[in-house]
């Protein structure tokens, strides 16, 4: 092995690691991966014009045009219109529900991008569950392992699509036209959709709901802080004594007294007033327990000033999720002074399953993290037009520029027809991402709200690695392992082995990460072995579209996880066999319909 290769395969390790760990934000590790080859781009043969390449390649523009064209049509708000719809039609017959989400979701993703749809339609699951009188847990996976599936019907229906056809190309063969792996990619999505039907319905969890102040939650539960007043009844009780874990079913995790966190043997303390009790519980039992004599939500209120008096009769509650491009991601609510920025303020957060042993200002947010917020309509109304929350209640079609629908669609269709006819792709959406605004379907300052940005970083930071590969050598030697693996299996076989170690690594690292460290290995072992490139390429993108096993494998997965309340098992329990299902079937399907 040459230097060139071993700093190579150090730098794969640790931009590797630093997926897995996720303790810093992916752009940030896409960067740093850049920064490392710029560093040492003499020896790995990289020019620093390659080391920046990412951030012209026709892969990273692609989608950032495909993202400009999603935001129009989220404007216009068709897919609000086709959720109403959706509402009515389902019923309150539990399987024609989870059929009506799944017949819907699947196309749109398919034109739209995916985390998009999923963030539309949340809201209308939601109230359909409710509406019904069932949990939301029974519907938002399906909505989410849909929406993936979807996503792999065609060229446009996710990032990952795009960038493994360009790196298609620029391995000197043609990338994939817009519809060209759709026969594979709607067989993958029936046999997805059966499973679903027949035996993920079964195992899906059932989450009981709560009714409060007139809203319907899921059963989440949330981290918050209680303030002890100076004439609660509880002051001079034991935290045993006082009952508060067995009537109202809240764990309190510690007792925050002037500058001293209590955390061991609680329930012997003694009680007094001003304590801060930092409780575990789920939205029902908060909101009850707030209408305690002598207690209070204590939220943020001691770390940030006090907002005007308000009227309390008019204060609501409204549940909302960080959104993916939202900028609190990194931040707390005190750093990003939260509740003077939105005037509502934070009284519970839910950060996934897990417990959060600090106070609640210095959470620090991330992507998917759910939050109760309490205030007025007014306020409410703003939280609902920023672009980086989800909010899981329906939004009014008034807000949205409905007459433009039919002009969004056209355009869609426009920029959809001419790829498929032959146009670059490239060239068809970014006359698309024009039309949007000249239409008025899309407003000039809406084009970086529209924008992943973290796709795109993570695009650009990310496409040198397959160059350092090749220019190493080390794409070369992987693919010559692969080759000599390949000695003991039929060429079906190696199909099956990039789809299955793509499938383990998207559940640890990015999907879009995935093909790029993945494409360079695959196309060179296929050319040594005599197979088609095209092929392997198309049994790595599936995989890597296809994220079912874990809450943080896909984003649309980290998106349900908290609203319906799931625990980090039920994305196995119903996810697994799904991932099992399609590592069997779908390399099966490309070797029958695509041939290798």
């Amino acid at each position: 092995m040459t230097l060139e290769i071993a700093l190579a395969f150090g730098i794969l390790a640790a931009a590797f690691a630093m997926f897995v760990a996720d303790k810093f934000p992916i752009e940030f590790t896409a960067f740093t991966i850049m920064a490392a080859i710029l560093l040492l781009g003499p020896v790995l043969n990289v020019t620093p014009e390659e080391a920046i390449s990412g951030f012209s390649n026709p892969a990273t523009i692609t989608v950032l045009a495909v993202l400009i064209l999603s935001g129009g049509v989220q404007r216009t708000g068709v897919v609000n219109v086709i959720s109403r719809r959706m509402i009515r039609f389902a019923g309150d017959e539990p399987l024609r529900q989870q059929l009506t989400v799944q017949a819907v979701v699947a196309p749109v993703s398919a034109f739209i991008n995916n985390t998009a749809a999923v963030a539309i339609l949340i809201p209308s699951v939601i109230k359909m569950a409710h509406d019904s009188g069932r949990s939301p847990s029974k519907l938002l996976i399906p909505l989410s392992y849909m929406s993936q599936l979807g996503g792999v019907v065609t060229l446009i229906g996710t990032s990952t699509n795009i960038l493994a056809s360009q790196l298609l190309s620029q391995n000197g063969f043609d990338g994939f036209g817009m519809f060209e792996f759709s026969h594979i990619g709607i067989a993958t999505l029936l046999t997805g959709a059966l499973y679903l039907i027949l035996v993920g319905r079964r195992l899906l969890p059932d989450h009981k709901m709560g009714q409060v102040a007139g809203i319907s939650y899921g059963v989440s539960e949330y981290l918050t802080e209680i303030l002890i007043q100076e004439n609660s009844p509880l002051a001079g009780q034991t935290l045993a004594e006082s009952g508060l874990s067995d009537n109202y079913d809240v764990q309190v995790l510690e007792i925050l007294r002037e500058d001293v966190r209590l955390r061991y043997r609680l329930g012997t303390r003694t009680l007094r007033s001003g304590d801060i009790l930092v409780i575990w519980a789920n939205s029902e039992n908060l909101l009850r327990l707030a209408e305690v004599e002598g207690l209070t939500i204590e939220a943020q209120s001691r770390l940030e000033g006090d907002l005007p008096a308000r009227d309390q009769d008019q204060m609501r509650f409204l549940e909302v999720v960080v959104g993916p491009n939202s900028d609190l991601i990194g931040g707390t609510l005190a750093s990003t002074n939260f509740r003077n920025r939105f005037g509502v303020t934070v009284i519970a957060v839910r950060k996934h399953g897990s417990l959060i042993r600090e106070r609640l200002g210095r959470v620090r947010l991330g992507f998917g993290d759910t939050l109760l917020l309490q205030g007025e309509q007014a306020a409410f109304d703003q939280v609902r037009r920023e672009r980086g929350f989800i909010v899981t209640e329906q939004s009014n079609l008034e807000s949205f520029r409905t007459r433009k629908i039919p002009i969004a669609l056209a355009i869609i269709a426009g920029v959809v027809g001419f790829a498929a006819l032959g146009q670059p792709i490239l060239v068809t959406a970014i006359v698309g991402c024009v039309l949007m605004v000249l239409t008025g379907c899309l407003r000039v300052d809406e084009l970086h709200d529209s924008i992943r940005w973290d796709v795109i970083l993570l695009l650009a930071g990310t496409i040198p690695l397959g160059i350092m590969l090749e220019r190493t050598g080390a794409a070369e030697l992987l693919a010559n392992l692969a080759v000599r693996s390949a000695d003991y299996v039929p060429a079906i076989g190696v199909l099956y082995v990039f789809y299955i170690v793509t499938m383990i690594l998207t559940d640890l690292i990015s999907n879009n990460a995935t093909v790029v460290l993945l494409v360079p290995v695959g196309i060179p072992a296929a050319v040594t072995l005599g197979v088609d490139p095209t092929a392997i390429v198309l049994a790595i993108m599936f995989a890597s579209s296809c994220s079912f096993a874990t809450p943080v494998g896909y984003q649309t997965n980290a998106m349900v996880y908290g609203i319906g309340g799931y625990k980090f098992t039920d994305f196995f329990k119903v996810g697994g066999g799904l991932n099992i299902l399609l590592a069997l079937t779908t390399p099966l399907y490309i070797y029958l319909l695509w041939g290798i």
